[in-house]
């Protein structure tokens, strides 16, 4: 027997480069008696390094940190450690935000400005393997969904590529995060670009970022 057992409980790690925002996360957290906060990271290097995020059941992931994307981090934790679920908590609660990070693998999407309640529902949600959003962030992403002039007929994996590729990520990057094989990302880039009329990378940057697709 371990003579240092496991607490039961949800397991939750932070990452948000602020230590007095993670202070009140952690109260907030914790304040029903059913979650633990493990461990804090205030930095993707933090949260990424070996061995960071062992045991830990659900990542509470900001999107701004000083040394990288939260995206990034997402998609490396979603990469390595399959069962992990990951809560997105972020200043920016556009419908484009949260779907990007939904399509890369995020279990949840919480607005900075939402409701108190609205973390640790979102944190037991992702445990019970549903995705939770932000009061009013899921009507708007239906409304927002491919509604746009400049995405006319993208599928829903056409639009995960589109992002990528719009974020700089090379195809076999993309094959990688989405598992599916480089040449099939290069005929989802080809019909993206013929669909929006793009003539190269470039043209794909700005069309995302004139839609607010990426910062």
């Amino acid at each position: 027997m371990s003579p240092h057992p496991t607490p039961p409980g949800i397991h939750v790690a932070i990452c948000d480069d602020h230590p007095i925002v993670r202070e009140g996360f952690r109260q907030l957290i914790e304040s029903d008696g059913t979650m633990i906060v493990d461990r804090e990271f205030g930095t993707a290097a933090e949260t990424l390094a070996e061995g960071a995020l062992n045991g830990i059941d659900v990542l509470v992931l900001d999107l701004s940190l000083p040394d990288g994307e939260g995206l990034e981090v997402l998609d490396a934790v979603v990469r390595s450690h399959t069962a992990l679920k990951v809560v997105v908590l972020s200043m920016h609660d556009g419908p484009s935000f949260a779907r990007d990070a939904l399509a890369r693998g995020a279990s949840g999407f919480v607005s900075k400005g939402a409701g108190a309640e609205e973390l640790p529902a979102a944190l037991a949600a992702a445990c019970r393997w549903e995705v939770y959003l932000s009061a009013g962030l899921a009507e708007r992403l239906e409304d927002d969904a491919v509604d746009d002039s400049a995405l006319p007929g993208l599928t829903a994996r056409e639009h995960t590529v589109f992002v990528r590729l719009a974020h700089g990520d090379t195809p076999a990057d993309i094959a990688r995060a989405l598992g599916i094989t480089t040449k099939t990302v290069y005929v989802h880039r080809l019909s993206v670009m013929q669909k929006l009329g793009a003539r190269g990378p470039l043209d794909l940057h700005q069309i995302a970022r004139r839609h607010g697709l990426i910062g």
